[in-house]
């Protein structure tokens, strides 16, 4: 039980730290849209680190907090460069949350078959969570992938675009 609280820990601060990237590096036709959803997905999976990491206590084991530990038990690996599109950005997205969730409906089914009723509700509701954000990251795929597929470029250099100059701000 404690490998699986473990791994969705990890998975749960890789995955913020994979939206925190996309919230700072989306651009595009969608970008106050996906700026906003990714920081708000990112809000909520840390929201569920802090449980997963105090179940671990309860139980008897240490919390991992280290980033190269973590990566060790995570089974999502986000490596890899930035995304190109938006649409690349929400595509990982969905897949990590796909993960997590064979992983969560694993570690519950674990949880029930040890008499662990702690465990599998918080992996219940915790898969909630994530159930909740590949349905909306899917949505977006099928409602707005023409939009998605456009580049992510950086904005110009400086503190400010020059459309942003000329509306006077």
């Amino acid at each position: 039980m404690i490998d699986s609280l473990r791994c969705e820990q990890a998975n749960a601060t890789l995955l913020y730290l994979e939206y925190k990237g996309y919230h700072w590096n989306v651009a595009g036709a969608l970008f106050h849209d996906l700026h906003l959803l990714f920081d708000d997905h990112a809000k909520t999976v840390l929201e569920t680190i802090d449980p997963l990491a105090e179940r671990q206590r309860i139980l008897g084991a240490k919390a991992e907090y280290q980033i190269a530990p973590l990566r060790r038990y995570a089974a999502l690996s986000p490596d890899g460069p930035l995304p190109d599109t938006p649409r690349e950005m929400v595509e990982r997205l969905l897949d990590a949350h796909r993960q997590v969730v064979r992983g969560l409906r694993t570690g519950i089914a674990l949880a029930n078959r040890a008499g662990d009723a702690g465990s599998a509700d918080l992996l219940t509701r915790t898969l909630l969570v994530h159930e909740k954000m590949e349905w909306f990251l899917r949505e977006l795929l099928e409602g707005r992938s023409a939009l998605l597929a456009e580049p992510v470029e950086p904005s110009p250099a400086g503190p400010r675009s020059e459309g942003v100059a000329q509306m006077g701000l």
